[in-house]
Formats: C-alpha cells, structure tokens, sequence
C-alpha cells in the first residue's frame, strides 16, 4: 500500500493582518476540517498571529511554522522558519538575505500576480536569473486565491524558467480558503517538507477558492492591493 503524501499550507492570513478568522480560530479549524499536516500563518509583516500559533505547536496534531508575508520593493515574499521581523520594502536579494541570517526559507508568493508584484512580473518572465541570482529558495508555483486571471499560468512559466523548487498555497483569508492550495511531499513533519523543498521534490495541487469566500474578504484589503498596484503603474 502506498503511503500518503505529507500536505502542507504554507501561506494563510489572520486578523492580525487582513484575514478574517483569528489565530485560534485558524488552529482549531485546520484540526477539524482537515488533512494538513503542516502550516504556517503567513500574516503581512507582522509575526504577532504566527508565533502565539506556533507555541500553541504542542496542542495539535499538526506541524506549525512559524513565518510572515514579507512586502518588498518587488512583490512579496514568504519567510519561513522565522521568528524575528524581517524589514519592509527592501529589494528580493535582501530579504532573502536577511530571511537566511535567521536560517529561514525564503519562497517568492505569487509571482504571476500583476496587481501584486507588477513590472516584476513581466522582469521575470523575460530574465528568471534575477530570481535564481536573489537566492530565492522556491516559488509559489500555484496561489488559490489569485485574483487577476492567468495569474498561476503566468507563475507556472516564471517557475518553468527559473528552475527553482515549488510550493502551491491557499493564501486563505477566511477559514474557508484553507487548504485550497496546497504542497504534497514526502513525509509528514515540517522537517520533512523543508528537505523536499529544498531538493525539489514537491508536487502542488489546488482550486480556487470559492467565491463566497472572495466576497467575505475585508473590502479594505482589496482596496488595498489594488491601490498598491495603482502607484506602482503611476512610476
């Protein structure tokens, strides 16, 4: 009989930033509702929600990582494996670095998201070494909750180009979008999914969240991602 993958969420969202439901709501979920064996609540630049949830570690039957959705000056980057801050609207090259001086994982999020991480997008397309050159450890190859169209086509081939191991994510913000996108690997432990990233030997799956789950979303952060955009076009 064969063993079953491990299936890991690395990239989910609490009211600590602009996700609905909070950390303990989000823990209690995942332990009735599902199959994850890991997590990591992955809030805008705040570790607050991430780190309570990862002393919680001992009380479920799951693996949490600690880690925060980093904004940089080109897109957004997951931080895994971290527990100090990791500074703001600095450029790939050195949030990756400074996720490395914490012996974190760095994993680029939606990078076919135009109203995320613009130009960059097309730059990635057209020159992946700027990826690989970052020392990015992975790619967010498939988001769930991806709002422009095509936007996990456009990543599929930016990780096609650059090589580099993938990730697939729900990037939930309600209880509902969890586990939408997920990581499969070998194992069961967070020990065991960072050694298949880091090897490459992951699969992804998904669907899209659905779409009452889109409406439930804080008006303010879409405004919010869709005035980020805006600026970034105005440049």
């Amino acid at each position: 009989m064969t063993e079953r993958l491990g299936v890991a969420d690395l990239h989910m969202h609490t009211k600590a930033s602009d996700g609905l439901p909070n950390a303990q709501q989000l823990l209690d979920y995942v332990a009735r509702k599902t199959d994850l064996d890991v997590i990591a609540i992955t809030d805008h630049d705040v570790l607050d929600a991430s780190l309570w949830a990862y002393e919680q570690r001992e009380r479920y039957p799951f693996d949490i990582v600690p880690g925060v959705e980093v904004t940089t000056r080109e897109g957004h980057m997951l931080a895994l494996w971290v527990t100090q801050p990791i500074p703001k609207r600095m450029s790939l090259a050195e949030t990756t670095a400074a996720i490395h001086e914490q012996g974190g994982m760095a994993i680029l999020a939606h990078p076919g998201e135009v109203l995320i991480a613009g130009r960059n997008v097309w730059r990635h397309l057209r020159n992946p070494q700027v990826l690989i050159d970052a020392e990015i450890d992975a790619l967010e190859l498939y988001n769930a909750g991806v709002i422009t169209p095509r936007s996990n086509r456009l990543a599929a081939r930016i990780c096609a180009k650059a090589g580099l191991p993938v990730v697939g994510n729900s990037d939930a913000h309600t209880l509902g979008g969890i586990g939408c996108g997920v990581t499969r690997f070998k194992g069961h432990s967070a020990t065991e999914l960072r050694a298949a990233i880091t090897t490459g030997q992951t699969g992804v799956e998904g669907a899209s969240w659905a779409f009452i789950d889109y409406l439930r979303i804080s008006p303010t952060s879409i405004r919010g991602t869709l005035s980020g955009f805006l600026a970034r076009s105005s440049r």
